[in-house]
C-alpha cells in the first residue's frame, strides 16, 4: 500500500510560491478537462427519458411540504431551470456535480491512501461509461456521490482530528443525502459504527457524534413516515423493482465492471445475442445461455472483472497485516456496510442492487480498486502495465458502444420523421399522457401548435369512438393523412385501431409504419394512416 500523505500536498499552503502549487494541482486539472469533454460530448443527443421527463415535472411543480420524500435535488433544479430549459442545460448540472465528485474522490483517495491511489480513483469516473451516463441525466445520482464524498472527507477529518468545523459540514453533507434519496441512510449507519467505535473513550465527541446523529435522524423522520405509514416503500417495491430477480454472483462482482469499463452490463450481454429480461440475470441462466455463445471479448470483459476482483482484494488485505491502516479501515466500512445492506434488502424484499443506487458508494470502491493497483504497481510493474493496456481496451470499448449505441427513447428522430414526410394538412397525435407529451414529441416537433394529444383514459376499454372525438375535436374532421405517435400503450392494439377507424374512417389503411427502438426503452412507434378501400388493422399481440 502507499504510505499515506499529508492533505498539505493536495491543498498547498500559502508559504508555497504559485508555480508550485499550479504544479501539482497540474494531474488533477487534466483528469477534470478529460471529464468535462466527455461529459460534453453527445450531451443533447439523446432524447429525454421518463425519469428526466419526471424531474422536470416534479421541478416545475415544486413547494416545500412537511413530509417530504426527497426535495433536495429538485429544489436545486427548479432553481437551476430559471437560467434555461434546454437538454444540454438541464444535464449541465448533472455534470457540475460529476465534476465534484470526481475531485472529492481524489481528494479521499489521496486523504485515505496516497497521493497516486487519488489520481487513479479519480481518472476511473472520468471515463467510466456509467458516471458519464449519470453525468448525461437530469437525475440527481451525480448528486449523490457529490455529497456522500463530501460528508466522508468531512467525517474523516471528524476521526483523526475532530473539530466541531468538520462535524457540522459531515452533519450538513448527510442531511443534504439524504433529503436527496431516501437509500441514502445507509451510509449513515456506516457513520454511526464508525463513531461510536473511535469515539467510545471520548465522553465529549461521542456526545457531540450523538447530536449530530439525532439532528440527521430529525429530517429523516419524515421520510421514515412515508416510507412505512405512507406506504411510500411498498408502493416502490411492487412498481418499481418487482420483475427484477434477486441478485446473483454474476450482478455482484459485475457491478465492479459496471463501475469501470461497462455499462449497462445487461447490454454487453445483449450485443453477443445472451437476451436476457429483467428477471432473467440469474447466475443459471447466464452460464446456460453463455456456453451457446462463442465471443472472444465477452470472455475478455469476465476475465478483467476477475482482475478487478483481485485488485479489490488486494487493497483489504492491508487491513490483516502488521500494521494495519486505520484510516483504510474507515472506507472498507463506508464501502462494504452500505454494500451488505442493499444486498440484505434485495433479498429479504425486492432488488435494488442498480448502478444507480449504488452511486452513493461507487466511488469507494474505485478507491479500494485503485489502492489494490498501486500494490501490483510496487510489486511487478511489467504486470500492471498489462492491466493497464487491458483496462484502457476494456473502457474503450466500454465508450465506443456508450456513443454509437441508443440508449433512450428517439423523440428527436420521431419528431423530424414526421415533419420532414407530412403533408402541410396532416394530422399529428401522440397517444399519451399530458406529462410525458409535453416533454417528450412535443419538446421536439418544430411546429408545436400542430401537434394533438390524445390523452390515455387509463384502459383500453375506455378508449371509445365518443372519448375519442372528445379529446381531438379541435382538429377533426380529418382533411388528408393521421400520423398516430404511440408510446407506452402500443400493445393496446384494439384501441388503436378504434383510434384509426374514428379519426380515418371505416375502413382505412396503414400506409407507414416506423419503429424507433433504443436498448433501455420500450419503442416509439409512428404510423401513418389514411381512408383507403381495403382495411389494413393491426395484428393482435401474440
Amino acid at each position: 500500500m502507499e504510505s499515506q500523505i499529508d492533505p498539505k500536498l493536495i491543498f498547498p499552503s500559502q508559504s508555497k510560491n504559485t508555480k508550485q502549487i499550479l504544479l501539482q494541482q497540474i494531474p488533477i486539472a487534466l483528469i477534470l478537462l478529460l471529464a468535462t469533454g466527455l461529459r460534453l460530448y453527445q450531451l443533447s443527443t439523446e432524447s429525454l427519458w421518463i425519469d428526466e421527463m419526471l424531474s422536470i415535472r416534479d421541478a416545475q411543480k415544486f413547494e416545500f411540504t412537511i413530509p417530504y420524500m426527497r426535495p433536495f435535488y429538485y429544489l436545486l433544479l427548479k432553481f437551476w431551470m430559471l437560467f434555461g430549459n434546454s437538454d444540454a442545460w438541464l444535464r449541465g448540472l448533472s455534470i457540475v456535480f460529476s465534476l465534484g465528485s470526481i475531485y472529492f474522490t481524489y481528494w479521499l483517495g489521496c486523504r485515505i491512501v496516497g497521493k497516486s491511489t487519488g489520481l487513479i480513483a479519480a481518472f476511473l469516473p472520468s471515463v467510466s461509461p456509467l458516471f458519464i451516463n449519470h453525468a448525461q441525466e437530469i437525475r440527481m445520482y451525480t448528486l449523490i456521490s457529490f455529497l456522500s464524498l463530501a460528508g466522508t472527507v468531512a467525517l474523516s477529518y471528524v476521526l483523526e482530528r475532530p473539530t466541531y468545523t468538520a462535524l457540522a459540514g459531515w452533519v450538513t453533507t448527510r442531511t443534504f443525502l439524504i433529503l436527496t434519496n431516501p437509500n441514502n441512510i445507509l451510509i449513515v449507519v456506516a457513520d454511526t459504527v464508525l463513531l461510536g467505535w473511535k469515539f467510545r473513550k471520548q465522553r465529549q465527541w461521542l456526545l457531540a457524534s450523538g447530536v449530530g446523529l439525532s439532528i440527521i435522524s430529525l429530517f429523516f423522520l419524515p421520510i421514515f413516515w412515508l416510507l412505512t405509514v405512507g406506504g411510500v416503500s411498498d408502493e416502490f417495491m411492487e412498481k418499481q423493482v418487482k420483475d427484477y430477480s434477486k441478485p446473483g454472483i454474476t450482478q455482484i462482482l459485475g457491478m465492479l465492471t459496471q463501475f469501470t469499463i461497462y455499462w449497462p452490463l445487461r447490454n454487453l450481454l445483449q450485443s453477443h445475442q445472451i437476451i436476457l429480461n429483467k428477471n432473467g440475470l440469474t447466475d443459471s441462466t447466464l452460464l446456460s445461455q453463455l456456453f451457446t455463445v462463442k465471443t472472444l471479448s465477452l470472455l475478455f470483459y469476465a476475465g478483467f472483472t476477475a482482475v478487478l476482483i483481485i485488485l479489490f482484494v488486494l487493497s483489504l488485505l492491508n487491513l490483516f497485516s502488521k500494521h494495519p491502516s486505520e484510516r483504510l479501515f474507515w472506507l472498507t466500512t463506508w464501502t462494504l456496510l452500505p454494500a451488505g445492506l442493499m444486498l440484505f434488502l434485495s433479498y429479504y424484499k425486492s432488488s435494488i442492487w442498480f448502478p444507480r443506487y449504488l452511486m452513493l458508494i461507487a466511488p469507494y470502491f474505485l478507491i479500494l480498486i485503485s489502492a489494490g493497483f498501486v500494490v501490483i504497481w510496487n510489486w511487478k510493474k511489467g504486470l500492471a502495465v498489462a492491466i493497464s493496456l487491458a483496462y484502457l481496451m476494456g473502457v474503450t470499448g466500454g465508450l465506443f458502444d456508450y456513443y454509437t449505441q441508443l440508449y433512450r427513447n428517439d423523440w428527436q428522430g420521431a419528431a423530424e420523421y414526421i415533419y420532414q414526410n407530412q403533408q402541410p394538412t396532416d394530422l399529428v397525435v401522440m397517444h399519451s399522457t399530458p406529462v410525458f407529451f409535453e416533454l417528450s414529441l412535443l419538446r421536439y416537433y418544430p411546429e408545436k401548435n400542430k401537434v394533438y394529444l390524445l390523452n390515455h383514459p387509463g384502459s383500453e376499454e375506455k378508449l371509445t369512438p365518443a372519448y375519442i372525438q372528445q379529446q381531438l375535436e379541435n382538429a377533426l374532421p380529418l382533411k388528408s393523412n393521421l400520423w398516430l405517435v404511440c408510446w407506452l400503450f402500443c400493445k393496446q392494439t384494439k384501441g388503436i385501431n378504434r383510434v384509426f377507424s374514428t379519426v380515418a374512417g371505416e375502413p382505412f389503411k396503414i400506409e407507414q409504419q416506423k419503429t424507433f427502438s433504443s436498448l433501455e426503452f420500450q419503442p416509439i412507434q409512428v404510423f401513418k394512416v389514411t381512408p383507403a378501400v381495403s382495411a389494413q388493422k393491426l395484428p393482435n399481440p401474440e
